[in-house]
């Protein structure tokens, strides 16, 4: 997991706007830079334009070197035309980047206007959108103030360390947020998030805004997003199911880092036994064969976009990457089916889930079926495979993740500036 080591700030429509300064504003702008350089995190401004504040004794200072005087250092500032090329433009943000000696996932970019969509895009980051001075762009993720900005950048970028859980094994990338514990000895601290969190993953509850932005920003700053071509999430057990709401966070991060979010890329083509209701049956164990004989690959997914124009041709997938996301795993059939299918046409893949179970659910990859998957696109019958189990207790990346998101979870519902 990188460390958040930047922000790029937009000065139109983020920290100034033409007319009358609003006091309240720029306090919490002030607010939000401090707290980024009190956790080490550097703040650079970009514009396109010069920007003139005319303080009360008629005082015409450049706005930048307002800034660095009441911050009590220098800024970075770059203006596009002079130190770089304009904004939106790949070089412009290329040039922030080498500069600086950050990495794209280490950066995000906080704007409001069209040219800084394209800034972020081109740079390959996240957009913050900042409603506080005007709606000009409905991309990226909507923030009403600098205050929330921080509390996002506290809870869900610099409070959680490392994946809680995750695989990296000859081709195998699997990863969690969390450990789902509502009873656990082993995370106590789990009580405290994992109600909330199963309602947000499964029925649309709880703080959908929480979860749904902590996972865009372990996306990001896991530097797993780079290389992404298509995101897909894993449907639910029913033909009807609808796609939880956190999946539209996901659709808003895909976009920020060109990759296409397909809804429907995965389809569930017969209705699929859940498999915590088979467990608690007693008289059937859950397998694969539950996930892989009841989804496929959709040829004619939807195109993300008010359109929702469907694929004429199945996307290429050849050498692709795709990022597969589920909401909780235990043993992993669902993540394990999908990449099956995926891999059987041709791609590269990546499988995330909010939460994790803990205890005796080992994780059972696949390592071969016994019936080759001929047609990705099409149904398929399995008629069994070999597995290789990954025993849970070993493949725990963070032991202390559940402290740490209980206490991200705590304090963003009431997230307040810190002292001093």
């Amino acid at each position: 997991m990188q460390k958040l080591k930047g922000v790029i700030f937009s000065l139109r429509g983020v920290l100034v706007r033409e007319g009358t300064v609003d006091p309240d504003l720029l306090d919490q702008s002030i607010k939000l830079l401090r707290f980024l350089l009190s956790q080490s995190v550097q703040p650079v401004l970009v514009t396109n334009s010069s920007w003139v504040i005319t303080q009360s004794d008629d005082t015409k200072t450049a706005f930048h070197g307002f800034l660095s005087e009441i911050l009590g250092q220098d800024i970075p500032y770059y203006q596009g035309g002079r130190e770089i090329e304009p904004k939106q433009t790949k070089n412009a943000m290329g040039h922030i980047l080498k500069e600086q000696g950050w990495k794209k996932s280490e950066v995000f970019y906080i704007g409001s206007t069209p040219e800084d969509v394209q800034a972020a895009s081109n740079g390959g980051f996240p957009l913050l959108n900042a409603k506080w001075h005007g709606d000009y762009s409905h991309y990226g993720f909507e923030f009403s103030s600098p205050k929330e900005v921080a509390s996002f950048i506290d809870c869900c970028c610099l409070t959680p360390g490392e994946w809680f859980w995750g695989i990296e094994d000859n081709g195998l990338r699997m990863y969690s947020i969390a450990p789902l514990a509502e009873h656990s000895k082993a995370y106590p601290q789990g009580v405290i998030y994992s109600a909330d969190a199963k309602q947000a993953v499964k029925s649309n509850g709880g703080n959908l805004r929480f979860w749904g932005l902590l996972m865009a920003a372990r996306l990001h700053l896991s530097g797993i997003g780079v290389d992404l071509d298509y995101v897909a999430p894993y449907p639910g057990h029913s033909t009807t199911s609808e796609k939880s709401a956190l999946m539209d966070m996901i659709a808003i991060v895909s976009g920020s880092l060109r990759a296409k979010y397909l809804v429907d890329f995965i389809e569930r083509h017969t209705d699929a036994p859940k498999s915590q209701t088979l467990r608690n049956g007693g008289n059937t164990k859950p397998d694969i064969n539950n996930q892989l004989n009841t989804i496929k690959l959709n040829p004619h997914p939807t195109r993300t976009g008010p359109k929702k124009q469907k694929y004429k041709n199945p996307p290429s997938l050849t050498g692709r990457t795709v990022l597969v996301i589920d909401d909780i795993c235990t043993e992993g059939f669902s993540l394990e089916a999908a990449r099956a299918f995926f891999e059987a046409a041709g791609a590269n893949v990546i499988l995330l889930s909010w939460l994790k179970t803990p205890g005796n659910n080992d994780y059972r990859a696949i390592t071969d079926l016994n019936v080759p998957i001929e047609n990705p696109f099409e149904t398929y019958t399995s008629k069994g495979s070999r597995e290789r189990i990954y025993p849970n207790s070993q493949k725990v990346l963070n032991s202390d993740a559940h402290n740490q998101i209980a206490e991200a979870y705590t304090k963003y519902s009431d997230w307040e500036w810190p002292s001093g």
